[in-house]
């Protein structure tokens, strides 16, 4: 019995052939040459193959080929190695297949970024209270319009829900401001007024940093009925808590407990 890889190794140096050289001129990978020399066989793709390389690798070295092959099948011919075409003949993934990678890639982050923000949004709903609608009270005399009480709103408040209790106390007043963030002419008078009775208020209204709390409406312990000449315009803060107006809104009756409806004449 003979080293198959020293023999190798030997009649390469001594020709002055490096690894890669002979790797060229015989169109083997330099790491199988290296496997050759080092009787390191089990990284070969197989016996098969590694029988060629010996062909191949000998017959360049001008040794007897023959001679090394039948010592590698007598002690290797049992070798439990299975062939590996790709590990053989490694092939180049193609631009068309690395875009379609990519693009899965990009497909799969798409599709749990939409999980995760799913379930985001169906905890917050769970937590959070949904889009409401808060009827106001009636006010005598008047159709009352539903105005609507975005949750999400920090602005907004329940009008119902913070306003003082309902009370027949002549000692009830309600304290209201209007805070303008666009040009509004106000007419404010009495709640249960007569036609024709002279306004509390009549004013042009324009935005005022200076005054950061808003406008206070004159003192009427029968409460007052607001009107705007144009929706969507101001805040009223009453009874320190800030009321909304709906987008539509146009008359508004505050009663002497500081209980805001929306009205239509």
């Amino acid at each position: 019995m003979f080293e198959i890889g020293a023999t190798l190794r030997t009649a390469r140096e001594q020709r002055g052939i490096s690894i890669d050289t002979a790797a060229e001129a015989t169109k083997i990978r330099s790491s199988y040459l290296v496997a050759l020399e080092e009787e390191d066989f089990e990284r070969l793709p197989g016996p098969t193959y590694a029988r060629g390389f010996l062909r191949s690798y000998s017959e360049f070295l001008d040794l007897d080929a023959q001679l090394l092959i039948d010592e590698f099948s007598e002690r290797f011919s049992s070798a439990p190695w299975e062939v590996d075409a790709d590990v053989m003949f490694p092939r180049r993934r193609s631009a068309r297949s690395t875009r379609q990678a990519s693009r899965q890639s990009g497909i799969v982050i798409v599709a749990i970024v939409g999980i995760v923000a799913i379930a985001i949004l169906i905890v917050i709903a769970a937590t959070y209270p949904a889009l409401r609608a808060t009827p106001l009270p009636a006010t005598a005399g008047t159709n009352v319009v539903t105005v609507t009480e975005a949750a999400v709103n920090p602005v907004a408040t329940a009008i119902t829900a913070q306003t003082a209790p309902d009370s027949t106390s002549a000692a009830a007043q309600a304290v209201v401001f209007v805070k303008p963030f666009a040009q509004v002419t106000l007419t404010v008078r009495a709640l249960g007024s007569p036609e024709g009775t002279t306004p509390l208020l009549q004013q042009k209204f324009d935005p005022d940093p200076k005054k950061p709390n808003g406008f206070q409406l004159p003192k009427s312990a029968s409460g007052y009925l607001i009107r705007l000449d144009r929706p969507n315009t101001l805040t009223l803060v009453v009874n320190d808590s800030p009321v909304v107006p709906g987008p539509t809104d146009t008359l508004l009756s505050i009663d002497p407990n500081g209980r805001v409806s929306a009205v239509t004449e």
